[in-house]
């Protein structure tokens, strides 16, 4: 088969006919440019220029078995647009094109243009790769464009006739100069080899030109268009034409921008006034909102590579520009063997940019890829001896590692043999000898716990630090060990005669640093084996670094500095003593500090640590390094020497307490250090913070008792700072009593006394008996609901009354107000959603057809308050609560009751604001699920009926919310119970309701088809990358809007993309809809069926359906109006033949009692299983007398399985009443986005 037609129906079918025609149409624009093509292993890597550069490489295309990848996001399991344009080129015989012009025309070999100037740039208006192609050599080109050359822009200076570009290399500094000279263009650099073509670095800087967005640059400097940009950024920022633009701005040059004009540092911040003029920000808020839709799917299985690592020892490598010249360490990849100790084939360097999504890299690999690319930045000899330790102590973990002699850009097979680091480092200690002339020592390498003489070690070049041993790598332990190996290999000796000065000048100074073996008799020492008495750490100062410095004391008088290796020597008056330390005890001391700071990892062979101050300092380390010093009962010395950080001498005192004011308790808390004292809101963030250190005025940092720790966090947690003292409500006296064990003041302990007193005759409290007006025989738990009502009007105190749905939440309430009004006839207000009016309406005249009710709501509503009091219940709505809260709030009522009180659990809302501003004498508060969301729903509504009860809403945020949410902490959370218990007033079904039938909920898993998966996928695969992107750099918290949008499109996916703004997928079939009507009319016989969605669209879809098949049904969604909906549940619950309603989750998922019903389906599972619930219980509840039959619809393997098991994973209970059913965008996290849409 022709090259030509197989790449052809390659083409045609790994691609739609759309991404073939977006491909050629790339081709045609020259969009394409071909890096390099190697024909002995039939590989090409092309720059295809799309929305951006992007690399496509092509492999085996003449063997038939053709592969490609591209970097762009596209995977949607077929080729991109990219790969297409690549293999056009291919097709058209791109590899014998001959080398053409911006024009397409051919270009002729031209002799050399080198001259005196320098190169001539004859087509220098426009400067393109071909051109650069044309006068370099292959070599040279070769080389730049495979990365491996020497040359890192640096700067550039821009001149009148001349452009100066400057770069930095490993060794030197280079540059390249562009200079115009009698209407010709010349470029010259510093190199000393003059050659006829261009050198590295004039085609590096031509190259960079080329590839930058204006490869006019020349042009525009050395032409009239200079002065015409110089026109167009005076305007633009509202500069006139005469004002000097050099004041205000300069030229710049960025390899991709090309030609920049910049503002000088001192006008940075001015804005553009011409509005065709965007901002650098604006232009990136309109990049992200315009970004063109790009598919994705699963990458496509590539052939099995593995990574491994190649070391070399060489004086240079004219490849690899970052790379040290004694020792390097290159990552590559290949074909591994079956057991992965070795790659078989296909060697090649390892890409981090191509090869990062086709090859899994160890932990240990990628730690080893940061320490790689760190020696190369490092310029400080002993620095980069650590950077080795670290890189050979990480290839001891790796099983595929190679020794490399040859130097180049490709890698061969045959260049490589197998080799394996030492398992621990090497070690060394000085041996005495003495013969009959001289005394000396012997430096002794230990290796595997065997003895060597340096000599047998293979140290290719000095300064080098990493050795041969064996052909195996070896790495000494510390810098001074390879000094000495390195410097002073032969034996150090003197004269016998001598022997008291060589030992005084050489071996004590020796023994601070090593180990001396004095063998037999060389030098007449006693040996004393050291008993350990404490740790200690030695702070000091090197410019902004902090070291800490362990050392150990032992008995004896004897303290060791453990940065210094040898044994501790002692003459006294000629009596030599050798203290043998504890080795062994003083290395877990050091890799307990090792622990302590990520950065300590790599300095712990050297057995001394340091910080920068910034980091030392940074999100408050040192309270946690001091604690653990603390806690490792290890003495801290050199605090009071540090310049840059100061330790409070004084232990800090803390004093309290409390006197009674009208509603709250005020607790005075005193904390000082020495004469220091600190202000009790510093005091608050530290605490709740679980900081035990606090910054005093004075620069130092002072430590809180640890005993007062736990008490400080309670008062701060319940109470609020006001006028620097802390006010505890007094609804919480049971926290004060608990706080203050030991309280002296006989006035607030005999309060706190009368109050537990009444508190606890609730559980005593005689019945209330149930007024003759009401009509309903009320349940043993609506009786108790009754007595607990009427306790907390006794007490002064407003509840919430939160019984499960269909409990008769509203019977109870009316029995009480009945009650309240035989004995205080002032009207109460009763504020409910809009769709549940005809509810109480309706239960008004059912169970107490006594009382006068006002309905404020509608275009006749009065305008005159004083009707109020004509009344006993005022009804009105959260709607015209907002509108006419300024008449509302100026009349008395006895009662304000919330219905479906959740509606204002945001307290920055209008809602409750304008709930809080109703003047009644009580309040209560009616939920089935008083916390929907987050546990912080519950402040709202508690601060609606009995004010102040948690202070502000950042406090009960900090303290509260979010360490029960976010942190999961059980204490707290049974804390918060504790406290709320008297208030609030839940009961279950399953609890109080057993003369229901059981009910049944279940989930039914429906399998898209292939149209319908497609389509699902190409939107998950889109949002994924986005999505993940966007966390990455704006953080989780800045995401959440594009999270929902993401998860709501994939949601109405799963239900029908015909719910999606897309014509063309209105067409496509839907499961869920084919499942709804096969239940309808073959699964549920006679049975009432009740189906909800939170997509009114779906609704319609589904609507349409059963119109088609003759299907009557009702319909509720939140455009219905109150009589409508009576009307239809009416008919529903009375229509034998009428067995559907459609309703909208929202609008019909509370208020509605529809017993008629015993199957329910949740087309779209709900953020919130409370909403869920919601809706399943408008016909599981008193009065149902049949089976419940509850079911999920969900998707297999989508975004609705995962959301389901996301919720279940992070569902956090406390007790009945703090249930912490939460946001799913509250708590999500990048891993979880991740999961979400793999």
């Amino acid at each position: 088969m022709e090259l030509q037609d197989y790449i052809d129906r390659y083409i045609r079918f790994k691609a739609s006919d759309r991404i073939v025609d977006r491909g050629i149409e790339l081709y045609n624009q020259g969009a394409v440019s071909l890096k390099y093509a190697n024909k002995a292993s039939d590989t090409w890597h092309f720059k295809v220029q799309g929305g951006q550069k992007y690399s496509v490489i092509i492999r085996d295309v003449s063997k038939g078995d053709l592969k490609s990848t591209c970097t762009c996001p596209f995977d949607w399991g077929t080729i991109c647009k990219h790969t297409v344009a690549a293999l056009m080129f291919i097709k058209d015989g791109g590899e014998h094109r001959p080398a053409t012009n911006a024009m397409g025309e051919a270009v002729q070999q031209a002799s050399s243009l080198r001259t005196a100037r320098g190169y001539l740039i004859e087509n220098y208006r426009f400067i393109s790769k071909s051109d650069i192609e044309e006068h370099t050599s292959v070599s040279v080109i070769n080389d730049i464009l495979h990365g491996y050359n020497n040359l890192m822009f640096s700067q550039v200076v821009i001149d009148k006739d001349k452009i100066t570009f400057e770069y930095s290399t490993f060794h030197t500094k280079q540059w390249a100069a562009i200079s115009y000279h009698n209407g010709k263009v010349y470029i010259s650099s510093d190199s000393k080899k003059p050659i006829p073509k261009l050198n590295k670095v004039e085609a590096y800087t031509l190259l960079m030109i080329a590839e930058s967005e204006t490869p006019d640059l020349l042009d525009i400097i050395f032409g009239e268009k200079l002065n015409q940009k110089k026109k167009i950024a005076l305007q633009v920022y509202g500069l006139s034409e005469e004002a000097d633009f050099d004041r205000y701005f300069y030229y710049s040059f960025n390899p991709k921008k090309g030609l920049t004009i910049l503002f000088r540092a001192q006008q940075e911040g001015m804005l553009p006034v011409d509005p065709g003029h965007k901002s650098n920000f604006r232009h990136f808020i309109d990049d992200i909102n315009n970004e063109e839709l790009q598919l994705e799917s699963v990458p496509q299985k590539n052939e099995e590579r593995a990574v491994g690592f190649v070391v070399q020892f060489n004086e240079d490598d004219y490849y690899d520009y970052n790379a040290r010249a004694d020792f390097r360490v290159i990552a590559v990849v290949g074909k591994p063997n079956k057991d992965r100790t070795k790659l078989s084939s296909h060697i090649e360097r390892y890409d981090e940019y191509l090869d990062a999504d086709t090859i899994k890299l160890s932990a240990n690999a990628e730690e080893l890829l940061r320490y790689i690319n760190k020696l190369n930045q490092s310029d400080n000899e002993k620095a980069a001896f650590s950077i080795k330790r670290r890189i050979v102590q990480l290839l001891s973990k790796e099983k595929i590692l190679f020794l490399r002699s040859e130097t180049g850009s490709k890698i061969k097979k045959s260049e490589l043999r197998k080799t394996k680091v030492l398992p621990s480092l090497v070690t060394a200690k000085y041996v005495a000898f003495e013969d009959d002339t001289f005394v000396g020592l012997r430096l002794m390498l230990s290796i595997d716990g065997q003895q060597y003489d340096v000599d047998e070690i293979d140290i290719i070049y000095r300064d080098c630090h990493v050795y041969l041993f064996k052909k195996s790598i070896a790495m000494p332990a510390t810098y001074t060990i390879a000094r000495h190996m390195e410097m002073w290999r032969n034996d150090l000796k003197m004269v016998k005669t001598h022997k008291q000065h060589f030992f005084d000048e050489i071996v004590m100074p020796l023994s601070r640093n090593f180990e001396i073996d004095f063998g037999q008799g060389v030098f007449n020492i006693e040996s004393v084996e050291l008993d350990f008495r404490k740790k200690q750490v030695f702070l000091s100062e090197l410019h902004d670094f902090l070291i800490i410095t362990p050392q150990v004391e032992y008995h004896n008088g004897v303290s060791v500095m453990l940065n210094q290796s040898g044994h501790v020597l002692v003459d006294e008056n000629g009596e030599l003593t050798e203290y043998k330390r504890n080795i062994e005890l003083e290395d877990d001391f050091v890799n307990a500090i090792a622990e302590l700071h990520p950065y300590f990892e790599e300095q712990v062979d050297d057995k001394r640590f340091y910080l920068h101050y910034d980091t030392f300092a940074r999100d408050m380390w040192f309270y946690r390094f001091f604690e653990r010093m603390q806690h490792m009962e290890v003495e801290v010395f050199g605090l009071k020497e540090l310049k840059n950080f100061k330790f409070s001498p004084y232990a800090g005192k803390v004093s309290t307490s409390i006197s009674s004011g009208q509603d709250w308790f005020e607790v005075d808390v005193k904390v000082s250090f020495g004469d220091s004292k600190v202000k009790l809101k510093d005091i608050k963030n530290a605490v709740l913070n679980k900081q035990k250190y606090i910054q005093l005025k004075d620069g130092s940092v002072g430590m809180l008792p640890t005993e007062w720790m736990h008490k400080l966090e309670k008062f701060f947690r319940h109470g609020e700072i006001k006028d620097d003292k802390l006010a505890v409500s007094k609804m919480r006296f049971s926290i004060i009593d608990e706080l203050f064990e030991d309280m002296d003041n006989a006035e607030i302990m005999d309060e706190i006394a009368q109050k537990r007193q009444r508190l606890a005759g609730f559980k005593e409290i005689s019945n209330t008996a149930v007024p003759a007006g009401i009509t309903a025989e009320l349940r043993p738990y609506q009786k108790e609901g009754l007595n607990w009502l009427n306790f907390l009007h006794e007490m002064g105190w407003g509840g919430i009354l939160a019984d499960d749905m269909g409990l008769g939440k509203t019977v109870q309430v009316l029995a009480f107000l009945q009650h309240v009004l035989a004995m205080d006839a002032t009207p109460n207000i009763i504020i409910v959603p809009t769709t549940l009016l005809f509810n109480w309406e309706n239960e008004i005249a059912k169970f107490a057809p006594g009382l006068k009710a006002y309905y404020h709501y509608g275009l006749n509503r009065t305008r005159d308050s004083h009707v109020f009091s004509e009344y006993d219940l005022v009804f009105t709505t959260y709607g015209v609560l907002l509108r006419d809260i300024e008449m509302l709030m100026n009349f008395k009522f006895n009662y304000a009751v919330l219905d479906e009180s959740q509606a204002i659990k945001n307290p920055a809302s209008r809602r409750f604001k304008a709930a809080n501003l109703i003047d009644a004498n009580n309040r209560i508060a009616l939920s089935g699920t008083p916390i929907e969301n987050s546990t912080f729903d519950l402040y709202a509504q508690m601060s609606f009926v009995n004010k102040g009860f948690f202070g502000g809403a950042t406090g009960f945020r900090a303290q509260f919310s979010n360490a029960i949410d976010k942190e999961g902490d059980d204490n707290i959370a049974a804390e918060l119970q504790r406290l709320i218990n008297p208030f609030i007033l839940r009961r279950t079904k399953e609890k109080v309701a057993s003369e229901l039938p059981p009910k049944t909920e279940d989930v039914i898993y429906c399998e898209m088809e292939s149209e319908q998966r497609k389509i699902y996928d190409a939107y998950r695969n889109e949002y994924k990358n986005k999505l993940l992107e966007q966390v990455e750099n704006k953080g989780i918290e800045n995401s959440k809007l594009m999270v929902l949008e993401a998860l709501t499109r994939m949601r109405q996916i799963c239900d029908s993309p015909a719910l999606l703004n897309d014509d063309s997928l209105a067409s496509t079939e839907s499961v869920k809809i084919k499942e709804i009507v096969q239940v309808i009319t073959d699964k549920t016989g006679k049975h009432k069926i009740l189906i909800f969605s939170q997509f009114v669209k779906m609704l319609g879809l589904i609507k349409t359906e059963l119109n088609r098949r003759n299907i009557d049904y009702e319909y509720l969604d939140g455009k219905s109006t109150a009589v409508q909906r009576e009307k239809s549940v009416n008919n529903f619950q009375e229509n034998e033949d009428l067995r559907v309603f459609l309703i909208s989750l929202k609008a019909g998922g509370t208020g509605l009692n529809l017993t008629a019903a015993d199957y329910v389906y949740i087309v779209d599972p709900w953020w919130n299983p409370a909403v869920e619930n919601q809706a399943i219980d408008r016909c599981y509840r008193i009065g149902q007398d049949k089976k419940v039959f509850a079911y999920r619809m969900i998707c297999k393997d989508t975004v609705e399985e995962k959301i389901l098991l996301l919720q279940n994973k992070k569902k956090k209970i406390a007790g009945d009443i703090v249930q912490s059913d939460e946001n799913i965008l509250k708590t999500l996290q990048p891993e979880d986005i991740r999961n979400l849409f793999s």
